[in-house]
This record gives structure tokens, C-alpha cells and sequence, in this order.
């Protein structure tokens, strides 16, 4: 099956970055990275511990001589930078912006997201090349990304989208608990009430105004079945132990 999304990384210098980006592919479901002139491989012994289990995404890397190259069999394609001079500025779009299109296209082909290298990013000659540019919109006091960071933003962003746009939510949706019985909940207080009697926690108080407080206390929680049974077995055992060790339960002084 065709990989929607490309990651490009051009003439990357460091591998610990390079396997960090990798990992970062792998856990957002990206495979499809290309390589520009790298400074150093996909099998360099760092690139590898960084990758973890990301390391079929290096295996896996294509190694081109230049951009176009890169790119050629894209149908659309964006830059990621932080050079926004005036023009740039405005015509700049977020990462999540340029997911949402992203996934508008992939069915003709693919799409890529190019990253230049750690000490310089893409040159400003360099962003002509491409559709659009993605910047990040970090703190103006220290707006420069570290390039495994940025890799991972964009991927978390596409992956994003594409389940977005599959009609999946980006988290598994939390099965609703069956909420407990009145029945289920009289025994806790049954127990409960019993239990702290006869530890002395009603002692010189008002019983029904305390039992009253404890009862909309628990009242106010859509307890479900499970918690019920946790709360049933916490009360027996107060009985069980106010019951069976009289001499240890010392009413308040």
C-alpha cells in the first residue's frame, strides 16, 4: 500500500536526529522518508539507538542526490521553516492547517513536508521549490525547533487528520460503565454506616445528619458497578475488623 505522506529530511547532519525523526514516524504510522545528500546514514550506530523501534523506518529511508528528486512524484508539497520574512509570514500556514489540506490530496499521489538542515533550515532559494510553507508557531523569545521536534509536530498533525479524516476519533472513545443498582449502592451504606458505628465515628455527633452528609457525598457520583463493588468490599472489611477487634477501636477522645 502507497504511503500518503512523505517526510524529507535535507542534508541532515546529526543522527541523533535522524533516528529521532524516524521514531517519530513510526509512532504517528509513517514510513515514507527520503533522505537529501545526508550528512550521515541510516545505518550509523546512533541514528539506530535514537530510532528504538523506528528502525524500519531507517531501513527502509531513500538516499536522493537533490530536492526535485525528492519530490518528483509528489502532487503537492510544503516546506517547513522558520524564515518568514513579510511575504512569507503572511502566506505561511500552521502544521495543523497544512494537514488538513494534506489529506485533500493524497489520493492523487503523494504528499510531502521537507525539513532542512539542523544549523541553517531550508535557504530562502530553496522555499521556491515548494507549494506552501508550514511554519510552527513556537515562543517569539525562542522560536527555533529542534529538527526531531519539528518532524514530530508534523507527523502527530497528519496523523491527526488522516483518522480525522476516516471518521476515527484520535483517542478510543471510553466505553460508558453501567452505572450501580440502588440495591448495589444500599449495601455500601449498610456496611458503611454499620462499620463506622462501630468504630465510633458517630460518637457524641448526630448519626442521621453525618449518614445524611455521607449519603449525597456518594450521591452526587455516578458510581458505576465496579466502583460499587470496591466501595461495598472497603466498608465490610471496617466491619469486619471494628466487629472482630473491639480492644483496637478507640472512640474519640
Amino acid at each position: 500500500m502507497r504511503e500518503p505522506f512523505r517526510i524529507v529530511l535535507v542534508k541532515t547532519t546529526g543522527p541523533a536526529n535522524l533516528g529521532a525523526a524516524a521514531r517519530a514516524m513510526a509512532n504517528m504510522g509513517l514510513s515514507d522518508l527520503v533522505l537529501v545528500s545526508p550528512k550521515c546514514g541510516p545505518d550509523d550506530e546512533q541514528a539506530v539507538a535514537f530510532a528504538t523501534h523506528g528502525r524500519q523506518v531507517l531501513d527502509a529511508a531513500r538516499i536522493v542526490d537533490d530536492i526535485p528528486e525528492a519530490l518528483r512524484d509528489c502532487v503537492k508539497t510544503f516546506a517547513c521553516s522558520g524564515k518568514l520574512g513579510l511575504y512569507r509570514r503572511q502566506a505561511a500556514i500552521t502544521p495543523h492547517a497544512a494537514a488538513n489540506l494534506a489529506v485533500e490530496y493524497v489520493a492523487d499521489g503523494p504528499v510531502a513536508f521537507v525539513f532542512g538542515p539542523e544549523n541553517h533550515g531550508l535557504r530562502v532559494g530553496e522555499l521556491l521549490k515548494f507549494d506552501r510553507i508550514v511554519s510552527i508557531p513556537a515562543d517569539p523569545a525562542y522560536p527555533v525547533l529542534n529538527l526531531a521536534t519539528a518532524v514530530a509536530i508534523v507527523a502527530y498533525e497528519l496523523h491527526r487528520a488522516r483518522l480525522e479524516a476516516d471518521g476515527q476519533p484520535p483517542l478510543p472513545t471510553e466505553r460508558k460503565a453501567e452505572l450501580a443498582t440502588d440495591e448495589k449502592k444500599s449495601r455500601i451504606y449498610e456496611y458503611l454506616f454499620d462499620g463506622l458505628d462501630r468504630i465510633g465515628f458517630f460518637c457524641e455527633q448526630s448519626p442521621d445528619k453525618l449518614k445524611y452528609a455521607l449519603r449525597h457525598l456518594f450521591g452526587r457520583v455516578d458510581l458505576s458497578e465496579i466502583e460499587a463493588d470496591i466501595l461495598i468490599g472497603m466498608a465490610r472489611q471496617i466491619q469486619w475488623y471494628a466487629r472482630n477487634h473491639p480492644d483496637r477501636v478507640d472512640p474519640p477522645s
